[in-house]
This record gives C-alpha cells, sequence and structure tokens, in this order.
C-alpha cells in the first residue's frame, strides 16, 4: 500500500473501522515507512491529548438556541417585510398572481408600443426593401441570355393549326 493510501486511512485505522485486511496492509505498512509511523504517531498524541479533556457540559438551553439561529438563517430574505405573503398564501396562488400580472403588464406595454411610431419607421423600412428585392422578378433585358431563356420557357404552340 503506498503512503498517501495509508496516511488517508489512519483515523479509520486508529479507530478500528477499517476491515481485516485493510487494518493488517496499515499495519504491515506502518512497520516499514517511517513516515507514516510518525503520521499514526501524531495521530496517537492528538487522541491521547483530547481523552484527556475535561467533559464540557453546556447550558440546557444551548441547543434550543442553536436551532433558534438555524431557523432564523433560513428565513432571512431580501425583503424581510414580505415574510408574511408565503404563510398567508400557497405556492400555487402566487404563481397564479405573478402569471397573471405578467400577462396584463405585457399586455398594456405591448398596446403602448404598438401605437408609438416606433415601429411604423421600422415597417415603413422593411416595406420598402421588400419592394426593392420584387424588381428581381423584373423582365430580362432584350438581348441577354436570360431574356432569351425566359422566351424558351414561356414559347406557346399555335393551337389553331
Amino acid at each position: 500500500m503506498k503512503c498517501i493510501k495509508v496516511q488517508k486511512k489512519l483515523s479509520a485505522y486508529q479507530d478500528r473501522e477499517l476491515e481485516s485486511r485493510e487494518q493488517e496492509q496499515v499495519k504491515s505498512h506502518l512497520l516499514s515507512c517511517r513516515a507514516c509511523r510518525e503520521e499514526h504517531a501524531e495521530f496517537e498524541r492528538v487522541w491521547q491529548t483530547l481523552g484527556g479533556l475535561e467533559e464540557i457540559h453546556p447550558d440546557p438551553w444551548f441547543y434550543r438556541q442553536i436551532v433558534r439561529k438555524i431557523r432564523e438563517s433560513r428565513e432571512q430574505h431580501f425583503f424581510p417585510s414580505l415574510q408574511w405573503i408565503p404563510r398567508l398564501l400557497p405556492a400555487r396562488i402566487i404563481v397564479f398572481i405573478l402569471l397573471v400580472v405578467g400577462i396584463l403588464t405585457g399586455t398594456y406595454l405591448g398596446n403602448i408600443l404598438a401605437r408609438s411610431n416606433i415601429f411604423l419607421l421600422h415597417y415603413e423600412q422593411a416595406s420598402e426593401t421588400v419592394f426593392n428585392s420584387m424588381r428581381v422578378f423584373d423582365p430580362a433585358p432584350p438581348g441577354t441570355l436570360a431574356h432569351g431563356y425566359l422566351q424558351m420557357v414561356s414559347y406557346k404552340e399555335d393551337e389553331s393549326r
């Protein structure tokens, strides 16, 4: 086993959480590798130091204070004055109201823009472009290859003969 893998598993080895095969592999590696053995010794010293500390007894209200702070951090919003809205109205109603307001606002703004001259100027420019592009279909000048082609395509035999 390589040192990197052993060092990642030292804590689990210390707590005897590894499978027996892995436990033996780490143990044999520690016997042969000085750097990993020193790392393991450091883990041992830390574990012994932590074991020698007095147990801390928290204030009886400590748990409730932590839970209250967690709830407060979850309830913080961009608009604290609007926190009552989700409690009063279900999410579906809020979405419906926002959808209706959006449609009404879009309709109102669309009507204002349709009445303004912005679109008329754009329409006049667009229609002028369309009429200019229609000139492509003008008859071909006489004597050109296109004129000869159009005569061939449009040739009809006299049915009176």
